[in-house]
C-alpha cells in the first residue's frame, strides 16, 4: 500500500516554488550528471537531449509543475501516464527509483546550499517517495497487463530483421518478427517500439513509432537518417536483413478517440507521418476509413514517405482525404486523389478545416508541434481537442 505524504510535506514543498523557478535548471542539470555515471541509468536517457539542454530544462519544468500541484494529484494524472509509458519503455526498475531520488535530494543541497534545511530536504524526499511510490506500483501493472495479453511479453524479447524497405532517401522500413516465431501482440495503432542497443559503440535505449497496422505477426518501423544521430545511421548502416535485435513491447497513449466516428485530422512534418499511417491503415480496416483526414508538409516531392501506400488509401471505398505540403519545390506530383499544395501547412489553413467536433492529431519536428499547437488554440481551437507526440526529454514530467 502507497503511505500518504507526511502532513507538512506538501506545504513546505510549495514554499520552495520560488527557488525552483530559478534554480530548477541547475538543479536537474546536477542531478544528471551525478546520474550519468551509472551506465545502467545513462543507456535510458537521451544523450542528445542532455547535451543540448532539452532534458535538463524538462525535468525542471516537471519538478515545478509536481511542486505547485502536490496536494491536486488529480491535475497531474495526464503527465503520469505518459511517464508510465515511458519508463515501461526503457524497461525502469524499481531498485533504480532510489538512485535517482538520492541524485535529485544531492543536487538540491549543492544548488540551494544552506538555503536548503533539513526541513526542505525531508520534505523533498518524502514528495519523491510519494511519487515513486506511485510510478512504481503503476508500471507494475503495466508490465503485468502486457506480459498476459495474447502475444505479449515482459523485459526484453529478441526479433529479426525480415525485410528492409526504402520509402525514400533518408527513410528506411525494418519489418520485425520474433526470433522465437511465436505471436506478438496487438499495438495500439499509434504507439512505438523501445529498443536496446549494446553494441557497435551503442550503450542506449531509443524509440521508434510503429509504422503498420495491428496484427499478431510483424511490426513495421520507418527511420529516418539523421546526419548528426548516432542511432538513426546506425539503423541505416548497420541494421541488416537476418540481424537481431531486442525490443520491448509496444507503448504508448497516443492513439485515436474511443469514439469510432469522431472526425480526425492528422497533423505531420517529415517523419511524423509514422503513427499516423498505423492509424490509417488499421482504420481502412474497419471500413469507416473518411473520418480521417492526412495533411502532411514535406521539403521535396522525394522526400514525402509511404506515397504508394498512400495513394492506396485515397482509393479506398471510403477514401481517405490526404493533402500534401511541399516547401521546397512547388507542388507533390502525388496521384490525383490527393491533394496537393505549395508552402507550408500553416494554422490559418488548418483551422478553417476543422469542425467542432474534430480532434486534431499533431507529430513531427518539436518547432512545427509547437508552431501548430500555439497557432491552432489562438485561432480557438480548444486544448482538449489537440493532441500530439513527443519523444524524448520533452515527453513527460521524466525521462
Amino acid at each position: 500500500m502507497i503511505q500518504p505524504l507526511h502532513p507538512n510535506t506538501a506545504a513546505i514543498v510549495k514554499a520552495t516554488i520560488p527557488a525552483l523557478e530559478a534554480h530548477g535548471v541547475d538543479i536537474t542539470k546536477t542531478m544528471y550528471a551525478q546520474l550519468m555515471r551509472d551506465p545502467a541509468i545513462a543507456a535510458m536517457f537521451n544523450q542528445t537531449d542532455q547535451a543540448n539542454g532539452r532534458q535538463p530544462h524538462a525535468l525542471a519544468a516537471a519538478v515545478l509543475a509536481y511542486a505547485r500541484n502536490i496536494d491536486h494529484p488529480e491535475k497531474l494524472e495526464a503527465a503520469l501516464s505518459l511517464i508510465v509509458e515511458r519508463h515501461v519503455a526503457v524497461m525502469v526498475k524499481p531498485e533504480q527509483y532510489p538512485v535517482v531520488g538520492a541524485a535529485l535530494l544531492g543536487a538540491i543541497k549543492t544548488v540551494l546550499g544552506d538555503a536548503a534545511t533539513p526541513e526542505i530536504l525531508e520534505a523533498w524526499g518524502d514528495a519523491y517517495r510519494f511519487l515513486a511510490d506511485v510510478l512504481i506500483s503503476r508500471e507494475a501493472k503495466v508490465y503485468d497487463e502486457r506480459a498476459e495479453v495474447p502475444g505479449g511479453w515482459r523485459g526484453w524479447r529478441q526479433f529479426r530483421v525480415a525485410s528492409r524497405v526504402k520509402e525514400t532517401d533518408q527513410v528506411t522500413s525494418f519489418w520485425l518478427k520474433p526470433v522465437d516465431n511465436k505471436p506478438v501482440m496487438h499495438h495500439q495503432a499509434g504507439q512505438f517500439l523501445t529498443f536496446r542497443l549494446d553494441r557497435d559503440g551503442l550503450n542506449t535505449r531509443r524509440s521508434y513509432s510503429i509504422s503498420s497496422a495491428p496484427d499478431d505477426k510483424a511490426y513495421r518501423i520507418s527511420v529516418k537518417r539523421d546526419p548528426n544521430g548516432q542511432v538513426s545511421s546506425w539503423f541505416h548502416d548497420h541494421l541488416k536483413v537476418g540481424d537481431t535485435i531486442d525490443v520491448a513491447p509496444p507503448a504508448g497513449d497516443f492513439t485515436l478517440p474511443q469514439d469510432k466516428t469522431a472526425p480526425v485530422i492528422l497533423v505531420s512534418a517529415g517523419i511524423g507521418m509514422t503513427p499516423f499511417m498505423s492509424m490509417m491503415l488499421d482504420t481502412a480496416k474497419t471500413g469507416n476509413l473518411s473520418r480521417l483526414r492526412l495533411v502532411h508538409g514535406d521539403h521535396t516531392s522525394t522526400s514525402v514517405p509511404f506515397m504508394a501506400e498512400l495513394a492506396e488509401l485515397t482509393k479506398s471505398d471510403e477514401p481517405l482525404v490526404v493533402d500534401v505540403f511541399s516547401s521546397s519545390n512547388g507542388a507533390v506530383p502525388a496521384p490525383s486523389p490527393m491533394k496537393q499544395h505549395e508552402g507550408h501547412v500553416s494554422t490559418d489553413w488548418l483551422a478553417d478545416q476543422i469542425h467542432p467536433d474534430t480532434q486534431v492529431y499533431i507529430c513531427g519536428p518539436r518547432t512545427f508541434q509547437r508552431d501548430m499547437i500555439l497557432g491552432l488554440q489562438n485561432k480557438g481551437i480548444p486544448a482538449d481537442h489537440i493532441h500530439h507526440e513527443l519523444f524524448g526529454s520533452d515527453a513527460g514530467l521524466s525521462s
